[in-house]
């Protein structure tokens, strides 16, 4: 496993060399900012993982998951080998559901489609929703996700941080391994698009570039703020029904409940 010493001579050469690298460097830089707390998923050797602790400095913060004890071991001397002190690493793999995972590693990577060759592990998973609730994160701006055929099963266990929270995505697509699993790009799309996301299919090697979904190396996910509002206005709501008297309910509240649900209309519709 590579060491590497961020933005070195001999780091530019290997990012020269290497357009899919650099371009996955150059688009976190341009997302991650100071004071940001990221997750990263699925390290490798930690390259993205040093580069968004830099980006978001020290009033900023990466939690970074790696479940293969060889690519674990390399991202903390690689964190150390870069003296970077904002990151903490979990020896952890992210899913839909709190389990142990059948993990196939082959060469530099590794996920649950098996593979010829592949070495077969087990290891320790949680879900992105528990991990936060855990850590009693209330602000998580970024996730930066590689995940090997997971993607979806990953987004699948976050659906309260991506309600409540709405961090920005930048997820790379391994179009081959989700066909494995029966899935695909598009249904990675559509769940986020379920949660009021905006999904931009990226080719990091040409940034600049417009690539349809299914040939994308990369997606982008952000929302807008008018689904924010909607959904702090359907909490309201919720809010608002659960203080409702099981017996009598006020006029008042009822024409609160009716103003709110009036204007989640509205607005849905100008998102439409």
């Amino acid at each position: 496993m590579e060491p590497f010493i961020y933005e070195s001579g001999e780091f530019r050469i290997e990012l020269k060399n290497d357009p899919h690298l650099a371009g996955e460097i150059e688009f976190l830089r341009s997302i991650a900012k100071p004071g940001m707390n990221v997750l990263d998923v699925g390290l490798h050797r930690g390259v993205t993982t040093v580069a968004l602790a830099k980006s978001v400095a020290l009033a900023g913060h990466v939690y970074a998951f790696e479940p293969v004890p060889e690519f674990y071991n390399a991202v903390r001397e690689n964190l150390s080998r870069n003296q970077v002190k904002n990151v903490d690493v979990f020896d952890l793999a992210l899913s839909d559901q709190k389990e142990r995972l059948r993990f196939y590693k082959r060469g530099g990577g590794s996920g649950i489609v098996p593979g010829k060759n592949a070495e077969v592990l087990t290891v320790k998973a949680t879900t992105m929703a528990d991990f936060v609730a855990r850590q009693d994160l209330d602000e998580i701006d970024l996730l930066s996700m590689d995940c090997e055929g997971s993607e979806l099963r990953v987004f699948q266990g976050a659906g309260d941080l991506l309600r409540k929270q709405a961090p920005q995505i930048f997820c790379e697509i391994h179009h081959g391994f989700l066909g494995s699993l029966g899935k695909s790009a598009g249904d990675v799309a559509e769940y986020l698009e379920g949660f009021g996301y905006r999904v931009q299919p990226l080719s990091v090697e040409a940034l600049d570039a417009k690539p349809a979904l299914e040939e994308c190396s990369h997606i982008y996910a952000r929302k807008s703020h008018l689904w924010k509002t909607i959904e702090e206005l359907e909490g309201k709501i919720r809010d608002l029904k659960g203080r409702m008297p099981a017996h009598s309910i006020k006029t008042s509240m009822i024409q609160e409940l009716e103003k709110l649900e009036k204007q989640i209309k509205e607005k849905k519709e100008k998102s439409s």
